[in-house]
């Protein structure tokens, strides 16, 4: 926890993303590095009739953090998303605020 899904990337920009975004985020969060989970979500999108590699979609799922870590959370992740892929015009990070009560990790909720 957090998980983060990536969506409109090739699955090498985000397995290498995940040599350096996950620590980076850890050191934001203040949140172990293992403590991730990072997708790759295969998704196309179309505009006009084609397809659009400029499109790339981030949902972050976690437990809701103050205003200011979340905005340095979307930061970090648009940065490193930019480095590694230029293409990436339209860029949507979502976050998702999951209730501890409602996640089981294992048999057990937070």
């Amino acid at each position: 926890m957090p998980h983060i899904r990536m969506r409109g990337l090739p699955e090498h920009i985000v397995a290498q993303l995940s040599q350096t975004l996950l620590k980076d985020l850890a050191s934001v969060t203040q949140i172990k590095p293992d403590a991730f989970t990072l997708d790759w979500v295969p998704s196309i999108s179309y505009r006009g009739g084609n397809i659009d590699i400029s499109v790339v979609q981030v949902e972050v799922l976690w437990f809701p953090k103050a205003p200011e870590i979340q905005d340095e959370v979307e930061r970090t992740i648009r940065k490193q998303l930019l480095t590694v892929y230029s293409q990436a015009t339209h860029i949507a990070i979502l976050f998702t605020a999951l209730e501890p009560r409602g996640y089981y990790r294992n048999g057990t909720h937070f």
